[in-house]
């Protein structure tokens, strides 16, 4: 059975070997080892083609679709600097597409979203020109949410270009879990933090109407969509929806099912399971975070839909079908 990766991640090698640089004299301490050690040496098939090929040599039918890893653009420098980065990084994703079509069938480009007007010409280019098959946002921009007015443009062109989001959480370490401390411990702010921040970022789009504002707006949430399934019931009543009850002409839950969610849960098959029964088959994607999930992470979500026992018209749709459909890309 043909399978899209519809959430695979790559640093392009020109791209890091800029951005190492870069971070050298913009970062320090913690949160640079964190980039350093952390995630550009995770895995060498993040940044070494033959690496990477190797790692997929065993699967058949196999094809990915691109998305830069952390950090997120914007975090990166200034605006001018972050555009830079993101045409950078652009320009190589869609040239490796171009390269290797019979592995990767398309990319989703990063923008410099610390400069809405300059995310904008980014996003018209690369689309328009290079062939992305939609854009990379982040579930907040250095601390503000995707809700904000600031970013609406940025919903609307996205629209107007029939293209998709793909959103990725991003927190650190810097996030406390309780006020009494200065920092997260135990590694929280990545196991818990980020399924809540994209828990977050899709309800608030979901309650400020940015949802209902724009109805052709296609969203693939990664890991599941974080929270929401697994609470959905929570987000459909209590305190979100009494604010918000009469202002929306829809009940809450209708709108958070609008969003596509991944399957990289990292060998979790109840999760994924979750995933499915609240978003429905027709809007799961397979994806697998690779390589930043753990060992065989590709193996491990294919087990995990095949324990789902879905219809084998539902399994081929999240394997591949649904992301033919919502991408417009093609296999041939």
């Amino acid at each position: 059975m043909r399978k899209v990766d519809a959430f695979a991640h790559i640093l392009p090698r020109g791209y890091l070997d800029k951005l190492e640089r870069h971070l050298e004299t913009s970062l320090a301490g913690e949160q640079l080892r964190y980039y350093r050690e952390g995630v550009f040496r995770f895995s060498d098939a993040l940044t070494d083609l033959d690496a990477r090929w190797r790692a997929i040599e065993p699967l058949s039918d196999y094809t990915q679709v691109l998305v830069l890893a952390v950090p997120p653009i914007e975090e990166v420098g200034a605006p001018e600097v972050a555009a830079d980065f993101a045409r950078l990084a652009n320009d190589e994703m869609a040239e490796l597409v171009v390269k290797h079509r019979d592995r990767f069938v398309g990319f989703a480009a990063a923008l410099p979203l610390n400069d809405v007007e300059a995310s904008l010409r980014e996003m018209d280019r690369a689309c328009r020109d290079l062939g992305a098959l939609g854009v990379q946002v982040f579930s907040n921009v250095q601390g503000v949410p995707l809700d904000d007015p600031r970013f609406e443009p940025l919903f609307t062109q996205v629209e107007e270009l029939e293209r998709t989001v793909w959103l990725h959480p991003t927190r650190s370490a810097t996030f406390a879990d309780y006020p009494s401390e200065r920092r997260s411990d135990y590694g929280l702010w990545w196991s818990l933090g980020w399924p809540y921040e994209t828990a977050a970022a899709l309800a608030r789009l979901v309650y400020s109407g940015v949802v209902e504002r724009h109805p052709r707006l296609r969203v693939i949430a990664h890991h599941g969509a974080g929270m929401v399934p697994h609470f959905s019931a929570r987000l459909g009543m209590g305190p979100g929806f009494r604010q918000v009850k009469d202002d929306l002409p829809r009940p809450p839950l209708e709108y958070f099912k609008r969003f596509y969610a991944d399957t990289a849960l990292f060998g979790a098959p109840h999760a994924v399971r979750c995933v499915l029964d609240f978003f429905g088959p027709d809007h799961v994607l397979f994806g697998t975070d690779m390589p930043l999930g753990p060992p065989e992470s590709v193996e491990a979500t294919i087990k995990d839909v095949d324990s789902c026992d879905l219809v084998e018209s539902d399994r081929a749709a999240v394997y591949a079908g649904n992301a033919i459909r919502l991408l417009g890309i093609s296999l041939a």
